[in-house]
């Protein structure tokens, strides 16, 4: 089983000196009780509890006092809970309230123990039931799909991620290194980020095998589609399910996924509870050009589907045609758009970042600019181009509006950083600094030097 680079925060969490009980959040199939069972190598003991089974939730609603719950535990398991030594997981832990409210307990009473609860559909619960965290008293983190660096650490190229990771512009990544760099980028938004796919390639090398994988991994979330809502409701999940992918870098338009079978209210509808169990996000738009960040209401977001392998297999994509397709701006700037916007998702292991990108919306004019990213007080405007060149057209725009001199190109091109010196189209000009990176490399884009200054 490959690495997950979650586990270094795993660890820093096992080593904290103020350590609360962990909520390890994320969506169906993502790898969250594989990662816990490689983790828990590091402790003395193990016991897992998954509360699909009625046996193992009854422990929690029976017996209320945090040290009676201990002592069940070890008589329903046949195991010693020794804190310090010992890592309990409590998995599936959306399917008993009572569990969730006494994690608090485990925190003030036995605050020496080690204990990880995770489960798929916490925030669907946690919304249909009207139940929440106990504040203060939990911590969590995120897990999303296998990211790029993951996937290459998997396929063993060691090599090639050092490169990839190079904070040097002046110092540029040797021609084959980039290729194959960019020829694994088509091959990565193949096989996608979902764990068991992953796996079946590294084992097979075969295509053909991870796109079984695929067609299981995607019947599978339609059966469980009735987990997440009423009945009346799983057929519209359904619908915005499949329909997402072919709106990948475009305005999401309810009536327009629905294609006039039914209201746009059910369809928004179905599109929130799929944003709440992780399977698409939601990137929103922004007319701010400056920090804190916030949606304009009512504007139209635009989508992130769960994977971006799963999206490809949706979408019938060869890894030569993701290639060639990549080059293309009419469609490849949707699909290095979703690329970049999953490896950006998954770069904070203990927030779920909410994406934005920029829109001027003016009297017979509009601009989009990609991605906005806000650091702190500061924000980075990003543009995602397909193949190695195009205009920056709506980056421009946000400079000029922004009052900053900086932006950001993620392309296929190698990383360079230009001074640019630009006439607007009302005559103003403009003067910025532009670094280009090439899209592998958008996990890396804090650790340019130049992001530094």
């Amino acid at each position: 089983m490959f690495r997950r680079y979650l586990e270094a925060s795993l660890n820093e969490w096992k080593n904290g000196t103020h350590r609360k009980p962990l909520i390890i959040r994320g969506a169906r199939q993502t790898g969250k009780t594989t990662l816990v069972h490689q983790f828990a190598g590091q402790f003395n003991s193990f016991i897992e509890l998954n509360l699909e089974k009625d046996a193992l939730r009854r422990i929690f609603t029976e017996v209320s006092d945090i040290r009676d719950v201990v002592r069940s535990i070890e008589g329903v398991t046949n195991q010693r809970i020794v804190p310090g030594e010992t890592l309990l997981f409590i998995d599936e832990i959306q399917n008993s309230v009572s569990a969730i409210k006494l994690l608090r307990y485990f925190y003030e009473e036995m605050p020496g123990l080690h204990v990880i609860a995770a489960g798929s559909l916490l925030e669907v619960r946690m919304k249909d039931e009207g139940w929440s965290f106990p504040v203060g008293r939990v911590e969590f983190q995120y897990l999303y799909p296998v990211t790029f660096g993951e996937f290459l650490e998997a396929l063993g190229e060691e090599i090639l991620l050092e490169a990839m990771r190079s904070r040097r512009i002046d110092k540029s990544i040797p021609g084959p290194l980039h290729e194959k760099l960019l020829g694994l980028t088509a091959l990565y938004m193949t096989v996608g980020g979902m764990p068991e796919a992953v796996s079946r390639y590294v084992e097979t090398g075969s295509i053909k095998e991870v796109r079984i994988v695929h067609d299981e991994l995607h019947s599978s979330f339609h059966d469980d589609f009735a987990k997440y809502s009423k009945r009346s409701e799983v057929e519209y999940l359904k619908l915005v399910w499949d329909r997402v992918p072919f709106q990948i870098g475009a305005r999401i338009k309810y009536s327009r996924l629905s294609e006039g079978q039914t209201r746009s209210r059910d369809i928004s509808n179905a599109f929130s509870i799929l944003h709440e169990a992780m399977l698409v996000e939601r990137v929103w738009p922004t007319t701010r050009t400056s920090a804190p960040l916030v949606k304009k209401p009512k504007a139209a977001p635009k989508a992130l589907y769960l994977d971006i392998g799963l999206c490809t297999h949706v979408l019938k994509l060869t890894e030569d045609q993701i290639r060639k397709r990549l080059m293309d701006p009419a469609f490849g700037g949707g699909l290095a758009e979703a690329f970049v916007g999953q490896e950006l998702l998954a770069k904070d292991a203990h927030h779920r970042v909410t994406p934005y990108f920029w829109i001027r919306e003016e009297k017979d004019t509009t601009s989009e600019l990609d991605f906005l990213l806000q650091r702190g007080e500061r924000l980075i405007p990003v543009e995602v181009k397909a193949g190695s060149h195009g205009t920056l057209k709506s980056l421009h725009q946000y400079l000029y509006r922004s009052g900053t001199n900086f932006g950001v190109r993620v392309y296929e091109g190698k990383p360079n950083l230009e001074h640019h010196n630009v006439i607007l189209p009302d005559g103003s000009s403009l003067k910025y600094k532009l670094l280009s990176i090439p899209l592998y490399s958008v996990s890396c884009l804090e650790q340019f030097d130049v992001m530094e200054k």
